[in-house]
């Protein structure tokens, strides 16, 4: 399968958030549009299973913070 190369714009604001991502999950940016539009599209079937695994480790990431910021939160307010 060949693949082809298309340019977009985004507003800034996205553009940030996605740059945060990135940071936060090691992936590229490819990696993770291509895995948005694949789950918009209902396509992840196309996207290749180490991508796949990729996004989820990045997920999974996530989450845990998310999950660690809730424990301190809540401790903290105990």
């Amino acid at each position: 399968m060949s693949n082809i190369s298309i340019g977009i714009r985004i507003p800034t604001n996205l553009h940030k958030r996605l740059e945060i991502y990135i940071a936060e999950t090691h992936l590229t940016k490819t990696e993770v549009i291509l895995n948005a539009l694949a789950q918009y599209l209902d396509a992840s079937e196309e996207i290749p299973l180490s991508q796949r695994v990729a996004a989820l480790e990045a997920q999974m990431l996530e989450l845990k913070g998310l999950v660690k910021n809730t424990f301190s939160t809540n401790i903290n307010a105990i």
